[in-house]
């Protein structure tokens, strides 16, 4: 399996990660409560599950080359691995996938990998150079919608083999990247990137001991894990245990109620509530549809949680690390991040669980997990001259993610401190397989797309002042978009 890697800049792409850090919803709906086609939840991956046959046909390429291109991060890479097994379970189980599909078609994966930013430079250039060099690009999310804007990329309704209807594809796709009914960018097991920055959130199992407290796992289970239930649980848990009169999360004496980073906490439970910035029309064009009775009521229960209940929340790009330290130290109840960070807790005393984000109210339909700017997206350049071939070998790597890769991205995020509990292996599920996304925090992300981080870091209220703000700049932001949609299409 030949591999070409160009020098990458992780450093720069974890900056990326702080700067961009959505749920199919009913625009009439102002209670939270969802109507999207999301199933049921309560439905677990079993491993009969993960035998679905991809449908795909018996061809072989002959050994033809599969160029991909990826950006390199800082979490899990999605497709690129050393030619040996290197004893870390997903690099080598990405190397199983890989081989696996090299076998099955008769291709050589050629890998090349970049830096985020260098990837969309290089995507542009060879579009406007019509050189087919790749047949797959893995773009992080926020900056490579530009491309996709502009038509770089072909829509996967032209990939006769690709089918999103799979359980290996987000569901909830095309609400985030599709326009004019053409989808440019994917997502789902193919990327374990995505996987890995999806929002969710630890307790802290010994705390709720301590204090008699049932964990809530059942409620998850019967729908009622709710942010009404979060409020309840997290107030008066935030104590001043020096008794000094200040709150310092550097004491080892003060604890908290929950420990949150203002890059991640304003995004997913404002997501994981419903909440959705932008709609479709007929003709699946977006436009800025703010429901403010809505958002006002989701932002005032998740001010109650942050503000009113003294969580920790952290706004100082320098303290980052010690959102995860302070709830690490036992010192918080609840800890708002990434299912990735269960590898920084592997090493904590306290036992700790996982769990969904709350949803808004036990009339939503499903938990919806908020997946971080800085994720990778799929997608077919324009010059692919095979996109016959392409569809094939790109469903085949989504299929074989989702049975050898994602099972061990499960097995990692459960070790050490949860491996004998059950319970938060199911609430994994639940997690990844309502993964949200929403075109607003995308393309309006400086602006109205960061108005919960924003007001919570204030300690603002009025959300009807805030979206009046934005209103006019948020309105010519997707009129623009649309109109260079348009642009290119008809190009």
């Amino acid at each position: 399996m030949k591999k070409f890697v160009c020098m990458v800049l992780c450093t720069v792409f974890v900056l990326g990660c702080f700067v961009f850090t959505g749920c199919v919803k009913n625009p009439d709906d102002t209670t939270g409560e969802s109507t999207a086609d999301g199933g049921d939840t309560e439905d677990t991956v079993t491993e009969e599950d993960t035998d679905i046959n991809d449908g795909l046909p018996e061809v072989r390429y002959d050994g033809q080359s599969f160029r991909v291109l990826t950006q390199e991060t800082a979490h899990v890479n999605d497709i690129y691995c050393e030619d040996h097994d290197t004893g870390n379970s997903i690099h080598d189980a990405v190397r199983a996938r890989n081989i696996d599909i090299e076998e099955r078609f008769g291709i050589d994966l050629m890998v090349e990998v970049d830096n985020f930013g260098s990837v969309n430079s290089k995507i542009d250039r060879m579009v406007k150079s019509g050189s087919d060099e790749f047949d797959l690009c893995f773009v992080h999310m926020v900056t490579g919608a530009s491309r996709a804007i502009d038509n770089d990329f072909v829509p996967f309704e032209k990939l006769p083999y690709v089918d999103l209807s799979k359980p290996w594809w987000d569901r909830q796709i095309r609400n985030g990247f599709s326009i004019g009914s053409n989808l440019m960018m994917a997502n789902g097991d193919i990327s374990p990137t995505s996987f890995n920055i999806t929002s969710c959130l630890y307790f802290n199992k010994t705390l709720f001991d301590r204090y008699d407290m049932e964990y809530p796992y059942e409620l998850v289970r019967q729908g009622k894990w709710t942010l009404d239930k979060l409020y309840e649980l997290t107030k008066d848990m935030t104590i001043d245990g020096d008794g000094d009169g200040v709150l310092d999360p550097k004491s080892q004496r003060d604890t908290y109620c929950m420990s949150t980073w203002f890059y991640d906490v304003p995004y997913s439970l404002y997501y994981g509530s419903g909440g959705m910035l932008v709609s479709k029309d007929e003709n699946d064009m977006p436009y800025y549809d703010p429901n403010i009775e809505r958002d006002s009521a989701i932002y005032q229960k998740i001010y109650n949680i942050i503000i009113n209940n003294n969580a920790y929340f952290e706004t100082n790009l320098s303290e980052f690390s010690n959102v995860a330290k302070v709830f690490f130290d036992g010192r918080a109840l609840f800890y708002d991040a990434k299912l990735e960070s269960s590898e920084d807790l592997r090493e904590m005393d306290n036992e700790y669980g996982i769990l969904p984000i709350p949803k808004f109210s036990e009339l939503q339909n499903d938990y919806y997990s908020f997946v971080n700017g800085a994720t990778s997206m799929v997608c077919v350049p324009v010059t692919c001259k095979d996109l016959e071939r392409a569809s094939v070998v790109i469903e085949a790597l989504a299929s074989g993610a989702y049975k050898t890769i994602t099972p061990v991205l499960y097995e990692t995020y459960l070790k050490r401190k949860v491996t004998r509990d059950a319970d938060s292996a199911d609430m994994i599920e639940y997690i990844v397989r309502n993964r949200v996304f929403d075109m607003g925090y995308v393309n309006l992300f400086d602006g109205i797309g960061s108005f919960v981080r924003e007001m919570l870091t204030a300690k603002k209220t009025d959300v009807s002042y805030t979206f009046q703000k934005y209103k006019r700049k948020s309105q010519s932001d997707m009129e623009k978009l649309v109109e260079s949609y348009k642009k290119s299409a008809s190009s």
